[in-house]
């Protein structure tokens, strides 16, 4: 049976109806978009004839970009779907976003408004067949977390199992193009991304992403797949999916009992166990991409828990990729040479992995060297390296202002799906406030791929 909690007390109950219409959406965002260039307009005009002194200026520009930063979640949260992704995908990696729009993109990260309970209800058994309480002993109707393609319940089955029901919202597939296309003007409108030439990139990367995500069917045979890979992990805990229950637009799944990573890392005084579980959640990502050539590829910081045994949980396996075994050991290849200072060597890897077009005047030897000693600063000594202390950005646009050659060397296609992980991966490590010696994580995958030999 469906669980009632009394009224005012579920979210389930007070859930925003999901706009499902293209049309409707459409309206949605466009109006969006002209409060967005509205409020851009009127502090343009407050420059030119309102504060007299330059920090007046400043204080009103700051606060109309706040005004827009809340508009634009807000309305990320109600719509769900490719709205919503993509404001998860900007917001996983900190050094992206202009500084007034970090704060309320990360909301984005841990939950957002449920869509109302017969909505669910209507889903679940259009989606399986029958009556929810034929297919569910219980199933509770306040969701434990909505997020941007689904929001997910608690239930038990009949024979006791106790599970976590996800749910997709309707009409996600049908108004993905003319979502992403809209969105975008909002986003251009509203100045989000300190780089703007990434936007495309983050709406295509979002096209990609919920094409996967919204076939619920394949993330299980994603599930049983990757537990059966990361059997020999101890230190991970994958959710089983139970495919009896399970269909395109609903999934039914092992229920696991954690908090979210982040926020139990901080609850954590010794530093040690910290650290290790810190180690154990980026020698996961190693292992998966160089040892079993696959990626989790959503690092948003609410698709990680730690369980009370300490265990990381590893969730939403609806956007994952497989990778040509190949490339992942070029990029050890890649950090050896880096590691030699053999620049001549890196320019050929470069190459050979395709950064570039073909045949293309590669930087000078230095500006290669500096630019690598940036972006693998981690990678650079053998100790555990102050992950919040570490800020990027500044320095890498400074140094391609200076040095715009490297801009001839954009990533093949087949790698920027990692590139993008990398730099989820790395904003979630600053956010745990990472204190963790990757360099070693690094040196022993490369021993096991016969880069280094056993004992260097």
């Amino acid at each position: 049976m469906a669980r009632e909690t009394p009224p005012g007390e579920s979210p389930g109950e007070q859930g925003k109806h999901v706009q499902a219409g293209r049309f409707g959406r459409a309206l949605k965002l466009g109006g969006l978009a002209t409060r967005v260039a509205g409020s851009a307009f009127a502090n343009a005009v407050g420059k030119a004839f309102g504060p007299s002194t330059p920090e007046a200026a400043t204080d009103a520009a700051a606060q109309a970009l706040m005004q827009n930063a809340e508009r634009i979640v807000q309305v990320m949260g109600e719509m769900k779907g490719a709205v919503m992704k993509v404001g998860q995908l900007i917001s996983a990696d900190p050094d992206l976003v202009v500084p007034e729009f970090a704060d309320s993109l990360s909301k984005l990260q841990r939950s957002a408004p449920p869509m109302p309970f017969e909505m669910v209800r209507a889903q679940v058994e259009g989606q399986l067949g029958d009556t929810l309480e034929a297919l569910y002993a219980d199933f509770e109707t306040a969701p434990i977390g909505a997020a941007s393609i689904g929001q997910v319940h608690r239930a038990r089955m009949h024979d006791g199992r106790v599970v976590a029901v996800k749910v997709q919202y309707p009409g996600i597939a049908d108004t993905l193009e003319s979502d992403l296309k809209n969105l975008g003007m909002v986003l251009n409108v509203g100045r989000v991304l300190l780089a703007k030439e990434r936007l495309e990139g983050f709406l295509e990367e979002a096209k990609v992403a919920i094409l996967d995500e919204a076939d619920y069917e394949l993330e299980a045979r994603t599930l049983q797949r990757f537990r059966k890979l990361f059997a020999d992990k101890p230190a991970l805990r994958i959710p089983e999916p139970v495919l009896g229950h399970t269909a395109r637009q609903v999934l039914t799944m092992e229920f696991i009992e954690g908090e979210k990573l982040d926020d139990a890392l901080r609850r954590i005084d010794d530093p040690a166990v910290r650290d290790q579980i810190v180690t154990d959640f980026v020698d996961a990502f190693v292992s998966m991409f160089h040892d079993q050539h696959v990626l989790h590829a959503d690092p948003h910081p609410g698709n990680f828990m730690l369980d009370a045994q300490g265990r990381i949980v590893l969730l939403d396996f609806g956007c994952t990729r497989a990778f040509d075994p190949a490339l992942c050991d070029g990029i050890l290849d890649l950090l050896m040479a880096f590691w030699d200072d053999d620049m001549a060597e890196m320019e050929r890897l470069f190459r050979a992995l395709g950064f570039g077009e073909p045949g293309v005047k590669y930087p000078d030897a230095e500006v290669l060297r500096t630019y690598h000693r940036i972006v693998l600063e981690p990678l650079m000594h053998d100790g555990p390296f102050d992950f919040a202390g570490w800020s990027v950005h500044g320095r890498l646009r400074t140094f391609m202002r200076d040095h715009l050659e490297m801009l001839r060397l954009p990533p093949p296609p087949g790698l920027l799906l990692y590139l993008r992980v990398l730099a989820g991966i790395k904003g979630q490590m600053a956010r745990m406030q990472a204190n963790v010696n990757v360099r070693q994580i690094a040196e022993a995958c490369c021993r096991r791929h016969g880069r280094l030999p056993a004992g260097v």
